[in-house]
Protein backbone atom coordinates (compact mmCIF):
# COMPACT_ATOMS: atom_id res chain seq x y z
CA UNK A 1 0.00 0.00 0.00
CA UNK A 2 1.37 3.41 -0.92
CA UNK A 3 1.84 6.11 1.68
CA UNK A 4 -0.92 8.69 2.10
CA UNK A 5 0.17 12.35 2.35
CA UNK A 6 -2.34 13.29 5.08
CA UNK A 7 -2.76 10.07 7.02
CA UNK A 8 -0.66 7.70 9.07
CA UNK A 9 -1.81 4.08 8.94
CA UNK A 10 -2.13 3.01 12.58
CA UNK A 11 -3.13 -0.65 12.29
CA UNK A 12 -2.43 -3.84 10.42
CA UNK A 13 -5.14 -5.10 8.08
CA UNK A 14 -8.10 -5.73 10.41
CA UNK A 15 -11.80 -6.51 10.22
CA UNK A 16 -13.63 -3.19 10.51
CA UNK A 17 -17.25 -3.23 11.77
CA UNK A 18 -19.33 -1.93 8.87
CA UNK A 19 -22.30 -0.74 10.96
CA UNK A 20 -20.11 1.72 12.88
CA UNK A 21 -18.90 3.55 9.76
CA UNK A 22 -19.70 7.08 8.65
CA UNK A 23 -19.08 8.61 5.25
CA UNK A 24 -16.45 11.36 5.12
CA UNK A 25 -17.86 14.84 5.52
CA UNK A 26 -16.31 17.64 3.47
CA UNK A 27 -17.50 21.19 4.30
CA UNK A 28 -19.29 22.96 1.43
CA UNK A 29 -18.97 19.85 -0.77
CA UNK A 30 -21.24 17.70 1.41
CA UNK A 31 -24.77 19.17 1.43
CA UNK A 32 -25.49 18.13 5.01
CA UNK A 33 -29.21 18.87 4.63
CA UNK A 34 -29.45 15.92 2.21
CA UNK A 35 -28.02 13.76 4.99
CA UNK A 36 -30.43 15.02 7.66
CA UNK A 37 -27.39 15.73 9.87
CA UNK A 38 -26.44 12.05 9.97
CA UNK A 39 -23.28 10.96 8.12
CA UNK A 40 -23.66 7.29 9.10
CA UNK A 41 -23.22 4.69 6.39
CA UNK A 42 -26.64 3.32 7.33
CA UNK A 43 -28.27 6.68 6.49
CA UNK A 44 -26.10 7.37 3.46
CA UNK A 45 -27.26 8.21 -0.07
CA UNK A 46 -24.67 5.58 -1.08
CA UNK A 47 -26.58 2.67 0.46
CA UNK A 48 -29.92 4.15 -0.60
CA UNK A 49 -28.65 4.29 -4.21
CA UNK A 50 -27.97 0.55 -4.28
CA UNK A 51 -31.44 -0.16 -2.92
CA UNK A 52 -33.02 2.11 -5.56
CA UNK A 53 -31.19 0.41 -8.43
CA UNK A 54 -32.14 -3.04 -7.16
CA UNK A 55 -35.80 -2.12 -6.58
CA UNK A 56 -36.01 -0.44 -10.02
CA UNK A 57 -34.39 -3.44 -11.67
CA UNK A 58 -31.64 -1.36 -13.26
CA UNK A 59 -30.64 2.12 -14.26
CA UNK A 60 -33.89 4.04 -14.58
CA UNK A 61 -32.22 7.43 -14.84
CA UNK A 62 -35.41 9.43 -14.43
CA UNK A 63 -35.89 7.86 -11.00
CA UNK A 64 -32.22 7.76 -10.04
CA UNK A 65 -31.79 11.46 -10.84
CA UNK A 66 -34.22 12.20 -8.01
CA UNK A 67 -32.13 10.31 -5.41
CA UNK A 68 -30.05 11.95 -2.72
CA UNK A 69 -26.94 10.38 -4.25
CA UNK A 70 -27.55 12.05 -7.62
CA UNK A 71 -28.38 15.36 -5.94
CA UNK A 72 -25.19 15.25 -3.89
CA UNK A 73 -23.08 14.70 -7.02
CA UNK A 74 -25.04 17.39 -8.86
CA UNK A 75 -24.25 19.75 -5.96
CA UNK A 76 -20.55 19.25 -6.69
CA UNK A 77 -21.14 20.47 -10.24
CA UNK A 78 -23.05 23.51 -8.96
CA UNK A 79 -20.22 24.59 -6.65
CA UNK A 80 -17.59 24.44 -9.37
CA UNK A 81 -16.56 20.83 -9.96
CA UNK A 82 -17.49 20.98 -13.64
CA UNK A 83 -16.29 17.42 -14.29
CA UNK A 84 -19.33 16.20 -12.29
CA UNK A 85 -21.71 16.54 -15.23
CA UNK A 86 -24.60 14.13 -15.88
CA UNK A 87 -22.40 11.79 -17.91
CA UNK A 88 -19.88 11.44 -15.09
CA UNK A 89 -22.64 10.95 -12.51
CA UNK A 90 -24.07 8.09 -14.57
CA UNK A 91 -20.64 6.53 -15.05
CA UNK A 92 -19.94 6.83 -11.33
CA UNK A 93 -23.28 5.22 -10.42
CA UNK A 94 -22.60 2.32 -12.80
CA UNK A 95 -19.19 1.83 -11.18
CA UNK A 96 -20.79 1.78 -7.71
CA UNK A 97 -23.26 -0.82 -8.94
CA UNK A 98 -20.37 -2.85 -10.39
CA UNK A 99 -18.66 -2.92 -6.98
CA UNK A 100 -21.90 -4.14 -5.40
CA UNK A 101 -22.44 -6.86 -8.01
CA UNK A 102 -18.85 -8.07 -7.72
CA UNK A 103 -19.05 -8.26 -3.93
CA UNK A 104 -22.41 -10.03 -4.12
CA UNK A 105 -21.20 -12.58 -6.68
CA UNK A 106 -17.66 -13.28 -5.51
CA UNK A 107 -17.31 -11.86 -2.01
CA UNK A 108 -14.50 -9.63 -0.87
CA UNK A 109 -11.28 -10.28 -2.78
CA UNK A 110 -8.31 -8.56 -1.19
CA UNK A 111 -6.08 -8.84 -4.26
CA UNK A 112 -8.59 -6.85 -6.33
CA UNK A 113 -8.39 -3.97 -3.86
CA UNK A 114 -4.63 -3.73 -4.40
CA UNK A 115 -3.39 -0.30 -3.41
CA UNK A 116 -6.94 1.00 -2.82
CA UNK A 117 -7.73 -0.39 0.62
CA UNK A 118 -10.53 0.63 2.92
CA UNK A 119 -9.10 3.29 5.25
CA UNK A 120 -10.97 4.47 8.34
CA UNK A 121 -10.22 7.35 10.68
CA UNK A 122 -11.17 6.89 14.34
CA UNK A 123 -11.78 10.66 14.48
CA UNK A 124 -13.13 12.56 11.46
CA UNK A 125 -10.57 14.45 9.39
CA UNK A 126 -12.28 17.86 9.59
CA UNK A 127 -12.57 17.49 13.36
CA UNK A 128 -8.88 16.67 13.94
CA UNK A 129 -7.39 18.93 11.25
CA UNK A 130 -9.64 21.99 11.50
CA UNK A 131 -11.40 21.58 14.84
CA UNK A 132 -14.93 21.36 13.45
CA UNK A 133 -17.28 20.36 16.26
CA UNK A 134 -20.68 19.16 15.08
CA UNK A 135 -22.76 16.60 16.98
CA UNK A 136 -23.21 14.58 13.81
CA UNK A 137 -19.50 14.60 12.88
CA UNK A 138 -18.33 11.34 14.42
CA UNK A 139 -15.86 8.51 13.79
CA UNK A 140 -15.35 5.87 12.51
CA UNK A 141 -15.09 7.89 9.32
CA UNK A 142 -14.41 6.31 5.95
CA UNK A 143 -11.54 8.05 4.24
CA UNK A 144 -11.24 5.58 1.35
CA UNK A 145 -13.50 2.73 0.32
CA UNK A 146 -16.98 4.26 0.44
CA UNK A 147 -18.22 2.25 -2.54
CA UNK A 148 -16.98 -1.04 -1.13
CA UNK A 149 -18.32 -0.37 2.36
CA UNK A 150 -21.71 0.78 1.05
CA UNK A 151 -22.04 -2.44 -0.90
CA UNK A 152 -20.89 -4.48 2.10
CA UNK A 153 -23.42 -2.75 4.35
CA UNK A 154 -26.24 -3.28 1.87
CA UNK A 155 -25.32 -6.96 1.56
CA UNK A 156 -25.37 -7.39 5.33
CA UNK A 157 -21.64 -7.80 5.95
CA UNK A 158 -20.66 -7.46 9.61
CA UNK A 159 -17.06 -6.48 8.84
CA UNK A 160 -14.83 -5.49 5.94
CA UNK A 161 -11.01 -5.77 5.80
CA UNK A 162 -9.30 -2.41 6.11
CA UNK A 163 -6.86 -0.21 7.95
CA UNK A 164 -7.33 2.33 10.70
CA UNK A 165 -5.46 5.59 10.25
CA UNK A 166 -4.97 8.89 12.00
CA UNK A 167 -4.40 12.45 10.83
CA UNK A 168 -0.68 13.18 10.38
CA UNK A 169 -1.16 16.88 11.12
CA UNK A 170 -3.95 17.35 13.69
CA UNK A 171 -4.82 20.98 14.40
CA UNK A 172 -2.50 22.24 11.66
CA UNK A 173 -5.24 23.44 9.29
CA UNK A 174 -3.03 22.20 6.44
CA UNK A 175 -5.22 21.64 3.40
CA UNK A 176 -3.25 18.62 2.25
CA UNK A 177 -4.89 16.66 -0.57
CA UNK A 178 -7.89 18.98 -0.36
CA UNK A 179 -5.80 21.95 -1.59
CA UNK A 180 -6.29 20.92 -5.20
CA UNK A 181 -9.51 18.98 -4.72
CA UNK A 182 -11.40 21.99 -3.37
CA UNK A 183 -9.82 24.76 -5.45
CA UNK A 184 -13.15 25.58 -7.15
CA UNK A 185 -14.96 26.41 -3.94
CA UNK A 186 -12.10 27.86 -1.91
CA UNK A 187 -13.79 31.20 -1.05
CA UNK A 188 -16.82 29.43 0.39
CA UNK A 189 -14.85 27.90 3.24
CA UNK A 190 -14.46 31.15 5.17
CA UNK A 191 -12.70 30.54 8.45
CA UNK A 192 -12.13 26.82 7.89
CA UNK A 193 -9.26 27.66 5.56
Amino acid sequence: MKEHPDLEISSELVDIPVKKLSIRYIPVVTPIELWNNDMSLKNSPHVELLENIEVCGGFLWELLSATRYWKEREHRYQIGFKDWDKKKIKTHIKRRWGIYRSLKKSGYRHKLRGDKPVIVLKKPFWKTRFGLEYDWLKGDELHDGGGMCSAAYYLGYETIPGYYAKDKYPGSKKKGVFEDKLRFCQNRFGEIF
